[in-house]
């Protein structure tokens, strides 16, 4: 159960992709593990095991942790690699064998002893053993274990756990061999085989027989394997429905979206060749961020100054100087971005372009700064989330959510009952329905507002002198304030080439100096010298485990 348990959280991390994986320090894949026991009639067990690794890039060796059961112990551990002995150095229950090199494929022989592994009953002796367990880290592509008995044997019984299970076969002389193909990180796979008492004559007899238990075990097992096909088949055709529904109801999904979308869109459309500047809806900076981009680069809080400028809250007296006429704003950010500049930065009057520099320049300020700023940030992010600009669909995100997480708990059920192909393709639908929850498409507003903006910055490029007269003072501002907080990069050209075009009497009302390379750079300079890094601490994983078993790496 482990195993699956351990198979199903592994695609789920692989799917899902909701935290970064670290890589691992040695890149390799074990392809082929042989392990040959042979019991000896001491009650010792002298084991010999093959693996074969492959590397891609440097490695200084491989690992291997060998945990023996309670009363039992591990002796003599040696590595060699053809006739070449290799060093190895034991932690705990960790063995690391070093062997250096690059891009290679190397196997290495392990040889040790498992001193008194044998438990002798009145009806029998067993050898009960798991070589590994859910605490291997690694993938074996092709594992076998062979036990054999210390002398020609008869009346041999034996059966495999987990991964082990129905994977045993009798061989000549009394051996074992247990063929268990690929066996994933994370498995358990014990194996136990019952001899005749007789091979044992040295060992002490316990109170008590091994073979009706032996027999009880194979009696469960083979009754959970039938209960567990039946279960198997019914969920199969069930989860089958399940999954295909879900699976038409997201395509469902997709095409409704997209055609209402488009539909939408379409209705948005403008109807006029003409240039017009739109509506007032939204603050200038709110519009940006809406049409323009969800970041609000300082080209963006320039365009709000300006803005103030418009809506005669602010005098600007020089292209440095501006002075506070009004305190009361439509908004709640003009009001943050007024006492930044005003009262933090200003005399409470006045305000300057070199008194947000030399703010600015000190550090004790940087915090305050970053504050004001994003205090702007987010009460223009607010404006745009009051105008609800964005379909919610509650009911069908609520459903869709709910069946994707349904889905989530049946890829579980999959996975135990070993239905991979369901399982993965219940996760991969459940992503996407749960991804359907946050679908907030465009109202027909928000359309409406993102498509005259968007003419208005594409017509400003190549504007005649005749549509621009025909528009209001109003509109001439609200035009330019949209233009200065469109990119960082372009617009100061595009400004300072509108500006030398248009440069009349249109803004006399305004009191507005025309210097956008200013502008923007002034709040530029002011977000870099308060820009600050802080680095979070690392991480620290441990792990510890006890109890019989072990696996296989590589460092």
């Amino acid at each position: 159960m482990s195993k699956k348990i351990s198979t199903i959280a592994l695609w789920v991390l692989l799917v899902v992709a909701l935290f970064p994986v670290q890589a691992m320090a040695v890149e390799y894949s074990i392809s082929n593990v042989t392990i040959d026991a042979h019991v000896n009639a001491n009650g010792s067990v002298d084991v010999t095991e093959n693996h074969t690794y492959k590397f891609e890039g440097d490695f200084n060796g491989i690992t291997r942790e060998i945990i023996p059961k309670d009363g039992t112990s591990i002796q003599q551990v040696t590595a060699t690699e053809g006739n070449r002995k290799l060093q190895v150095e034991r932690q705990g229950h960790l063995y690391k064998v070093f062997r250096s090199g690059k891009d290679e494929t190397i196997t290495i022989e392990l040889r040790y002893v498992i001193q008194q592994a044998i438990e002798k009953f009145q009806d029998g002796a067993q050898f009960y053993w798991a070589f590994f367990d859910d605490r291997n880290k690694s993938d074996f592509e092709q594992l076998a274990i062979t036990v054999f008995p210390p002398a020609p044997a008869k009346d041999v019984d034996f059966i495999g756990y987990d991964r082990a299970y129905q994977t045993g076969n009798l061989q000549e002389n009394g051996a074992v061999h247990f063929n268990m193909d690929a066996v994933p990180a994370g498995s358990n796979g014990e194996v136990r085989i019952v001899y005749d008492s007789d091979l044992f004559p040295g060992i002490a007899q316990q109170d008590g027989t091994i073979r009706s238990e032996l027999t009880a075990d194979k009696e469960r097992l083979a009754t959970d394997a039938l209960v567990f096909s039946a279960k198997q088949k019914t969920t199969s055709i069930y989860g089958s429905t399940f999954v295909a529904a879900a699976g038409a109801l997201f395509l469902a999904l997709i095409a409704w979206s997209w055609n209402k979308a488009r539909q939408t869109k379409r209705q948005a459309k403008s109807k006029t060749a003409n240039f017009y500047v739109p509506k007032q809806k939204m603050s200038i900076p709110a519009t940006l961020y809406f049409t323009n981009s969800s970041i609000l680069t300082p080209a963006v809080t320039a365009a709000a100054l300006m803005e103030l400028v418009r809506k005669k809250n602010i005098e600007q007296l020089s292209e440095e100087k501006f002075k506070l006429l009004n305190r009361q704003t439509d908004y709640a950010h003009e009001e943050k971005l007024l006492e930044l500049l005003f009262d933090k930065t200003g005399d409470g009057e006045f305000f300057e372009t070199t008194d947000l520099e030399n703010y600015t320049k000190n550090e004790l300020n940087h915090f305050s700064y970053n504050d004001s700023i994003s205090a702007w940030r987010n009460g223009v992010i607010e404006e745009v989330h009051e105008n609800n600009l964005h379909n919610k669909h509650l009911a069908l995100r609520a459903t869709a959510g709910f069946i994707g997480t349904a889905l989530f708990g049946t890829a579980i059920y999959f996975g135990l009952l070993d239905l991979i192909p369901l399982m993965i393709f219940s996760l991969i639908t459940g992503i996407f329905l749960l991804a359907f929850c946050f679908y907030s498409p465009l109202t027909y507003e928000g359309h409406l507002i993102r498509e005259e903006w968007k003419q208005v910055q594409r017509a400003m490029a190549n504007l005649h002198q005749t549509e621009w007269n025909r528009l209001t003072q109003d509109e001439k501002m609200r035009a330019y304030s949209y233009l200065l907080g469109t990119e960082e990069k372009s617009a100061n050209q595009k400004i300072r080439s509108f500006t030398n075009a248009y440069s009349d009497a249109a803004f006399a009302n305004f009191g507005l100096f025309y210097n956008p390379v200013l502008l923007t750079g002034l709040f530029l300079v002011a977000n870099a010298n308060a820009t600050v890094s802080a680095s979070a601490p690392d991480s620290v994983i441990g792990d510890g485990s006890v109890g019989g078993g072990g696996g296989s790496g590589a460092f």
